[in-house]
């Protein structure tokens, strides 16, 4: 992996990093919160955590924590961009964008959903709001979108209706997929299970990963669909622990169990989406209809 993507990925997070903590303290007093509306978990505590009702950040290792789906997010956006340019070195054609293994276009999709996942779920939880909370959960599906949306990108024509004309490039129409989705899952948030969807979501994703390898015996790197199963199932047992007040530490530790989900899960999503990039166990892209 080129060392500038290294760079941007973890300088990019420093800053978010700083960004929220002068913006906490520039507001410190203020009540930036006052004509929101609450959401269950400012009175009712659904995390183990202490909440500050009178602080900017009114949980702490829940709100930075969301900075590792920003750390993730942002290595697929600089991943992107270092595949854009050498498909451009590689090929005059590639300028159009389509590749089979990481499509530049999807990749920073993916990048962006997290980078939305991240900032979301931090509103969230510096908030307590309702309107934090309704983003939070629709931007959960984001990711599994795009990162379904790359896989299905290996599947399809590069192009969909290129009878008399160039058409429409596959790319564009899986990521106004994931948009159009996206919009449709935050508008209706409260009257479906948030659960029942994610886990529909990663159930789809599971059966999708393992078709791959059937499909194509030895085309990727299982190890890291082994690490997103793992590290996915360390979230879930610490964020289970949290809301079970049976985690080993006390409200006001920066270790939370909902924080080391929000840690396990971000991971979980850079496994899978390497996964989908370790194609013949090659980081380059192929580009779409090359041999």
């Amino acid at each position: 992996m080129p060392r500038s993507v290294h760079v941007f990925a973890w300088g990019g997070t420093l800053l978010a990093a700083i960004a929220v903590l002068l913006a906490a303290a520039a507001v410190e007093g203020r009540g930036p919160w006052e004509g929101w509306d609450e959401g269950r978990e400012l009175r009712r505590p659904g995390y183990a955590e202490r909440v500050w009702p009178d602080r900017p950040i009114r949980t702490r290792a829940n709100t930075f924590s969301n900075l590792a789906y920003m750390t993730v997010g942002l290595y697929a956006c600089g991943l992107a961009l270092s595949d854009r340019r050498r498909a451009r070195l590689a090929s005059p054609d590639a300028s159009a964008g389509n590749v089979v293994v990481a499509t530049p276009a999807l990749s920073a999709l993916f990048g962006l959903s997290c980078l939305w996942l991240g900032f979301s779920s931090g509103l969230f939880h510096a908030s307590l709001t309702r309107a934090g909370q309704r983003l939070d959960v629709a931007a959960m599906y984001p990711p599994l979108l795009s990162l379904l949306a790359i896989a299905a990108a290996r599947a399809l024509p590069a192009r969909v209706g290129r009878r008399g004309g160039a058409g429409v490039p596959m790319w564009g129409v899986l990521a106004a997929a994931v948009v159009v989705a996206e919009i449709a899952l935050w508008k209706w948030k409260w009257s479906m299970s948030a659960t029942t969807v994610l886990s529909t979501l990663i159930t789809v994703m599971a059966v999708v990963t393992v078709a791959e390898h059937l499909r194509w015996p030895g085309r990727f790197r299982s190890a890291w669909l082994g690490w997103g199963a793992c590290l996915l199932a360390a979230g879930i047992a610490c964020r289970q622990s949290d809301v079970a007040r049976s985690f080993p530490v006390g409200p006001d530790s920066w270790l939370q169990g909902h924080a080391l989900w929000h840690g396990f899960t971000a991971a979980a999503l850079g496994a899978l989406y390497l996964h989908e990039r370790s194609e013949h166990g090659r980081s380059a892209p192929r580009a779409l209809g090359k041999p």
